[in-house]
């Protein structure tokens, strides 16, 4: 099983894909107390910054962060310790509230919410969404680029987005020794960028897909389609 966090930045910010394993141990979350609103993730004592700014996501309290995400055997522990305003976990079809003091498990993909403005994404793959149901990587990697191509002939933008990210991620988790793989990695990577940029654009969101998108998308994910058919 692979557990990890994305923070959703800004379109501005938008220039990396950031991914936090939490397989290792508890994650804590939580705002600097320097003035700068900046908030971290932090864990065995390394601190990771999130590019992400919110003075309503509480402070580390008597050395303990606010928000803490731990890895069990089932997927991630999710629980607000002492964070003053709830956290809210949307799930694709359900939406939780935990208050202080409340606990919730995350078995599967969703996003994390804290304060007005910090949204995470929570990944759990778990090994059998690559290879149960006789279901090899070739085929697996092909699914996901047509799903991807369907949405984008759609306009369905948030769509193209999550089967983007599962693509980027199948493709992180298992590289191949391929010398197109390199570049293929980062210019899945910077549609990914681009693709999350159109969505917090609410001018563009609403718009068809340009021509150009769609063949970036086509070009891309067979691409990666051709590189999985060949190793």
């Amino acid at each position: 099983m692979k557990r990890y966090l994305i923070p959703i930045q800004t379109a501005s910010q938008a220039e990396t894909i950031r991914r936090i394993p939490v397989d290792d141990g508890p994650i804590g979350i939580f705002r600097l107390d320097d003035g700068t609103h900046n908030v971290v993730a932090e864990a065995d004592g390394r601190r990771i910054y999130l590019d992400l700014q919110d003075a309503t996501v509480s402070r580390k309290k008597n050395g303990e962060a606010p928000v803490q995400l731990t890895p069990t055997s089932t997927g991630i522990d999710v629980e607000n310790q002492t964070n003053r305003n709830p956290i809210t976990i949307n799930r694709d079809h359900s939406e939780e509230l935990l208050e202080q003091g409340e606990i919730a498990t995350i078995t599967d993909d969703c996003v994390i919410e804290l304060g007005f403005n910090v949204e995470i994404s929570a990944k759990v793959r778990l090994d059998t969404d690559i290879q149960d149901d006789a279901i090899e990587l070739e085929e697996y990697v092909r699914k996901v680029g047509d799903l991807t191509r369907q949405c984008a002939a759609n306009d369905d933008v948030n769509a193209c987005w999550k089967h983007l990210q599962t693509l980027y991620d199948t493709i992180t988790e298992r590289p191949v020794d391929d010398t197109a793989y390199e570049e293929i990695d980062d210019d899945l990577e910077e549609l990914l960028s681009r693709t999350e940029s159109r969505i917090k654009n609410s001018m563009l969101s609403a718009e068809e897909l340009d021509q150009e998108f769609r063949a970036d998308i086509e070009s891309i994910t067979e691409r990666v389609e051709s590189i999985y058919a060949r190793n």
